[in-house]
């Protein structure tokens, strides 16, 4: 069995997914798409997911014909990404890699749409605060462009959003069964087990993988920021964006749309 600490550092936090990469393929094929994504992608011709782990939606812009930057940290999971792009029917000519910190991104100024998927933004921000990571992004992309991110938050009442790592139904302090796979996508792995722990304003979750003979294969963990409305508007405007839209989530994640342009 292999560990990865739960440390938050950003160091710490790429040494977990350069292992958990092997699993990633499979785990990304179950995560729901952002409801704002599909009446986005007609507007523009170059999407960028950043971080993009082994790709979310990348058989969405192979419909639509686009092309598509890969952004991530994790040289295991961007080539995890590439191999993913492929399956997804991307062609090789309309998908550009880039090995890169979101902290430190590449020069997207080329690119219409840029997706954070899978509360990404939430775990940054346990290593570094929100406002600086998205004036580093606002900076890097056209002042023409848009920013769609997938995010955790609580919402008035105390409630949090559920996504395919959290559950606020569930028990915690626990561990049980929440994913199968398939062990030739998923690295030997045949479970993926879950522990969530929430202690205010922060989850921590831990992953186990477990072989077809009920071994451990590796664990890992995973923290992040739980945000709210106002403290996610309020960043996105102190970082640049002009104008910001926020989706609660029905049943899923919430959703910020953010244009990098100023207001009108």
């Amino acid at each position: 069995m292999t560990t990865t600490g739960t440390g938050t550092g950003t160091e710490a936090v790429i040494e977990s997914y350069q292992r958990r990469a092997a699993f990633a393929r499979a785990e990304t094929a179950h995560l729901a798409r952002p409801r704002l994504l599909r009446g986005l992608l007609p507007a523009v011709d170059h999407v960028a997911e950043i971080p993009c782990g082994a790709g979310h939606f990348l058989a969405d812009y192979a419909r639509s014909a686009l092309a598509v930057t890969l952004v991530d940290a994790s040289a295991a999971m961007l080539a995890a990404a590439t191999e993913n792009a492929v399956h997804s029917g991307l062609s090789d000519e309309k998908t550009r890699r880039h090995l890169a910190y979101v902290q430190q991104p590449p020069d997207l100024t080329s690119v219409g749409l840029i997706v954070v998927p899978n509360a990404a933004l939430n775990q940054l921000a346990c290593q570094t605060a929100l406002v600086e990571l998205l004036m580093v992004l606002r900076a890097a992309v056209a002042p023409w462009a848009v920013v769609l991110a997938q995010v955790a938050c609580v919402h008035p009442g105390g409630g949090v959003d559920t996504a395919g790592f959290y559950d606020p139904a569930r028990q915690h302090g626990v561990w049980f069964a929440d994913r199968w796979f398939h062990p030739e996508q998923a690295g030997g792995a045949v479970l993926r087990r879950r522990r969530q722990h929430r202690h205010g304003e922060r989850l921590q979750i831990q992953f186990d993988y477990r072989s077809p003979a009920g071994s451990s294969l590796h664990a890992t963990a995973i923290e992040l920021a739980l945000f709210n409305a106002a403290d996610l508007r309020d960043a996105f405007t102190t970082a640049g964006f002009g104008r910001v839209r926020f989706l609660p989530g029905q049943d899923g994640m919430s959703e910020v749309l953010a244009a990098a342009g100023a207001k009108p």
